[in-house]
């Protein structure tokens, strides 16, 4: 082989492998292009579905904070509202506690001057088992003095027990059958407190004790409060939701 021909043999081969070079290196191009595309697509779906759970994720606390508003504006208005009817019937009460408080002093002043409970009662249009009661706790209170007066006895060792938050508090009944508690606030005028009661038709429901039971239980918490609280003399009056207590002297605080 002669030079000129062993040159184009070689240049012949150099631009076959050329060829063959830059073939791979294109075929490798196109290999790895679209495996980075293929990648690039996983990415962009692992991304559409990242989205899609978090659009889901904020729509959850988005219903969540609107279902919180609404119950904070269902138990705002609840609240005002149960406010509203704490303070209505309190106005009840205290009205009661006034009218009752204006009987009782007409009642006992007529007692005093001698007067009949039946004429009592019939003057001034009301039960005569309210006269009576008065009558029976002005006898009751006169023997508070020396020597130690008489007391109403009940079954199942009761006891009273006393808690004070300001102008009020709660009073706790507690005995052998039953425990219930009554809230007292201090009142105004010749009235000096004032005890919250259930009435004749809430009494079994709230003491679980007999109504039979109802004004014999009622007499001895009366009684305990004027021994345990005023100082000297006082009475009670016993009305239909509350009792009001008077005294000659002042009522310490009931705490």
């Amino acid at each position: 082989m002669t030079k000129e021909e062993k040159a184009r043999f070689d240049a012949a081969v150099l631009e076959e492998v050329t060829k063959i070079m830059t073939t791979v290196a294109t075929e490798q191009q196109r290999q790895s292009a679209k495996a980075m595309e293929l990648a690039i697509k996983t990415a962009l779906k692992g991304v559409d579905k990242a989205n899609v759970a978090l659009q889901k994720a904020q729509k959850a606390v988005i219903k969540e904070l609107d279902a919180a508003q609404k119950a904070r504006a269902k138990a705002e208005k609840e609240g005002e509202k149960m406010a509203n009817e704490y303070f209505a019937g309190k106005q009840i009460e205290f009205k009661e506690a006034v009218r009752t408080e204006l009987l009782r002093q007409l009642t006992r002043q007529h007692l005093e001057a001698g007067k009949t409970p039946r004429d009592i009662a019939q003057w001034l249009d009301v039960p005569k088992d309210f006269v009576d009661n008065i009558n029976e706790l002005l006898g009751r209170v006169a023997k508070y003095y020396p020597p130690k007066p008489e007391r109403l006895q009940l079954e199942g060792n009761p006891t009273l027990r006393y808690e004070g938050e300001g102008r009020g508090g709660t009073i706790w009944f507690e005995s052998l059958d039953t425990k219930f508690s009554m809230w007292w606030e201090f009142a105004g005028g010749d009235a000096l407190v004032i005890v919250a009661i259930p009435t004749a038709a809430q009494w079994e429901a709230e003491t679980k004790l007999p109504l039979a039971k109802r004004m014999d239980t009622l007499m001895f918490m009366g009684e305990q409060i004027l021994a345990d609280k005023v100082s000297s003399g006082g009475s009670f009056i016993i009305g239909e939701n509350v009792m009001t207590f008077y005294a000659a002297a002042n009522l310490t605080n009931c705490q």
